[in-house]
């Protein structure tokens, strides 16, 4: 059975569990596996020649189907859509009418207005992605919770349409009826072109709404990426289709940026400043994550932007009073409580939640308070000279890290429901080899796009689409709190999809361009013809490692191998076995999903590059925070973090792409709590004492942009 032991719940209590299925909760708010060394398509790493026999096995079969769709992808010269029942291309143009999409003029502010009702509605249309049902690599059909009475029918059509019809359309309806209210709306721009594709009539009046101004309009990724897991690349590549998809529909986009899973940290403020955004809204747990329960001022400067914490209610010396009406999955608002996309066949729209919503917002009205947007609060603040104090120490996260640990619930955290069934990092890990094989094909079609080799070729669009491919394969419901086996299979075969794509691209570049061998460089973005790839001497094993590491396994075996690639340049290779032991000498269970390897730290200090910002390192001294929690989970995906004494670890984030922990206790720590009892598991780190510009670089050129090496 798909899922261990389910299958031996009663039909009651299973409803009785999809009834109680929420897919995030917090009192708080209102609502491994080694590269592929071996193929003779993709040699190496340039700095890893000395695995070469290695293999790779993603642990899946070629064959199954995600909701009857055929995965088995040999020659993927036919046009595939993985997110659409329909025989719909993801690179299908939708005509768009001639419009304007620049954003309406703010209205004028009142300096005397203190009084603000604000919102956040996110909607994620990739909220359960790929539906309530999968087939298997048997061609057996699995459904959530082994429950085909409750799931059938419910493919991924059916449930993205369920979030728009019954849980978006009824809060366009609401605040339409108030055309003095205005509401804050974020979406993916997948959502926007399923809207174009199946519900021109929802489109057209979120449309008409956000030209008017009413509907303040936040969409920073074209997918419900994961993005503080992966190179500043990807999310500037998605913000620009992002962008490119919303002006296409006439859909103006302000200024807000609100995310997938509430993400933020410096590099998501910086990178939306660089991008033409301008207020970041940062939410209130990952603030108090950072820096405890201190009283919240109405905004921040921030890498210098404007910075609104919410939902939040703000230190009473400013003069501000706000009520934010809610902050929260969009989904959950128009329909009862204990309904959201997991359990949408229990039911749609509840007019009577919307009617307490509305009476809600009314009395606050009532009661004096603005209902404005996000945009006019700020205005507003700015026209009052309201003070604007930097912002204190924040860091890299999600927006509930009292309850997930914030980034490690995505990143080797375990699930609080489908407990058992996870593999973070096979996917996280398989994330980042194929979205560097992504990039490696992008600069070979431009290269030959260069030499006028394209003509006639199906390329532009299968890249298009690869890069969609991309952002969809890192949305982050395939792994965080609460993915179901469905999910988990669909990522992985995601993952298969892209790595199949790129290897057919990548040999039709190849012949038209007449090379046996590139070297392609994603830091230069450089391709070059070579005659061979470059050989490597195994490296030295070192008898006395240069730090003392801590190994935890429950019920497996482990073992650490150092081996030395130059100077104080260590290679930290570690294998974990399956699980081999499920009871201790007292028949105490042991929980083998956990593994973890602890590095000493000399210092009490943080010293890492925050996502998104590839090009810095960022030092704080321990009491630049007021922790909430005796932690702080970073993502890291350069790898690269600080130890003390000018020593430094670097995860390999095509191995293990885990979730570091930094505590006031002198350690880093690397936990795993998702892996799969009879998985191995294989880790590496790279240990070097240096400069922290010398260990930047080295993890930039294992992480970020690695040299490649292809044959054909």
């Amino acid at each position: 059975m798909f899922i261990k032991a389910r299958h031996y719940l009663d039909f009651g209590f299973r409803l009785f569990l999809y009834c109680i299925f929420l897919y995030a909760c917090d009192d708080n708010i209102t609502t491994s596996v080694p590269l592929d060394m071996t193929q003779a398509d993709e040699l190496s790493k340039s700095d890893a020649d000395f695995f070469a026999d290695l293999s790779f096995n993603e642990g899946i079969n070629d064959g199954g189907e995600i909701n009857g769709r055929d995965m088995h992808l040999v020659d993927t010269t036919a046009d595939i859509n993985f997110f659409s029942d329909a025989e719909v291309p993801l690179d299908a143009i939708v005509e768009a009418p001639e419009c304007n999409s620049v954003l309406p003029s703010s209205p004028t502010v009142d300096l005397e207005q203190k009084k603000f009702a604000l919102s956040m509605f996110h909607y994620n249309l990739e909220y359960v992605i790929g539906g309530l049902y999968y087939d298997d690599d048997q061609g057996e059909r699995q459904y959530i919770l082994g429950n085909p009475a409750i799931a059938r029918g419910w493919g991924n059509d059916r449930l993205e349409d369920w979030i728009i019809t019954e849980t978006f359309d009824p809060i366009l309806e609401l605040y339409e009826a108030h055309p003095d209210w205005q509401v804050t709306i974020e979406l993916q721009a997948y959502m926007l072109e399923v809207l174009a594709e199946r519900h021109p009539e929802s489109l057209e009046r979120f449309r008409r709404m956000s030209q008017s101004g009413q509907v303040e309009v936040v969409s920073f990724h074209y997918a419900a990426q994961l993005f503080l897991a992966f190179p500043k690349e990807d999310i500037v590549r998605s913000i620009r289709k992002t962008k490119a998809v919303f002006a296409d529909h006439c859909v103006p986009l302000s200024g807000v940026v609100f995310n997938q899973e509430g993400q933020a940290g410096p590099g998501r403020q910086r990178v939306l400043l660089e991008e033409g955004y301008t207020i970041g809204v940062f939410p209130k747990n990952l603030f108090r994550y950072a820096q405890g329960e201190i009283d919240r001022w109405p905004y921040y400067e921030h890498e210098g932007g404007d910075l609104v914490v919410g939902p939040s209610g703000y230190d009473p010396q400013s003069g501000i009073e706000v009520a934010w009406t809610f902050f929260d999955d969009g989904e959950l608002r128009a329909v009862r409580e204990a309904v959201n996309p997991y359990s949408a066949p229990l039911g749609g729209r509840d007019q009577q939640r919307l009617d307490e919503y509305e009476a809600q917002i009314q009395d606050l009205a009532d009661a004096g308070y603005k209902v404005r947007s996000i945009t006019s609060y700020v205005d507003h603040l700015k026209a009052q000279n309201i003070e604007q104090p930097q912002a204190p120490t924040l860091v890299d996260g999600t927006w509930q890290p009292p309850s997930t640990d914030s980034i490690h619930r995505w990143l080797g955290g375990r699930s609080q429901f489908f407990v058992g069934e996870e593999e973070d990092n096979r996917i996280r890990s398989g994330n980042m080899r194929v979205r560097h094989a992504a990039e490696a094909v992008d600069l070979l079609f431009k290269e030959a796009k260069s030499r006028n080799l394209t003509d006639n070729t199906d390329w532009p669009a299968r890249i298009d689409r690869m890069w969609r491919n991309v952002w969809h394969s890192q949305v982050s419901d395939f792994s965080g709190v609460n993915p179901w086996r469905g999910e988990i299979i669909y990522g992985l075969r995601m993952n298969r999809w892209l790595r199949n794509e790129t290897q057919y691209l990548r040999s039709q570049m190849l012949d038209v361009l007449g090379w046996n061998i590139v070297k392609i460089d994603l830091q230069t973005k450089t391709v070059q013809q070579i005659d061979e790839v470059p050989t490597y001497e195994a490296p030295d094993l070192v008898d006395e490692p240069p730090l003392q590491i801590q190994l935890t396994a429950p019920g497996r075996d482990s073992e650490s191998n150092w081996y030395q690639l130059s100077e104080q340049h260590y290679l930290l290779d570690i294998h974990f076995s399956e699980q081999l032991e499920f009871s201790d000498d007292d028949g105490e269970e042991i929980d083998g999903a956990e593994i973890q390897v602890s590095f000493p730290r000399s210092e009490d200090v943080l010293e890492y590059s925050p996502a998104l910002i590839e090009t810095e390192v960022y030092r704080h001294e321990l009491s630049d925070f007021n922790l909430l929690m005796d932690h702080l989970y970073l993502p890291l995906p350069n790898g690269l973090i600080g130890l003390g004494n000018r020593w430094y670890a670097i995860k390999d984030t095509q191995y293990n792409h885990i979730a570091a922990r930094f505590t006031p206790n002198p350690s880093i720590d690397f936990i795993d709590r998702a892996l799969q009892s009879d998985t191995p598991g294989r880790w590496q780190f790279h240990v070097i004492q240096a400069n922290a510009d010398q260990a930047l670089d080295i993890a930039n050129q294992i992480n970020i942009h690695p040299i490649l090496y292809y044959q054909r």
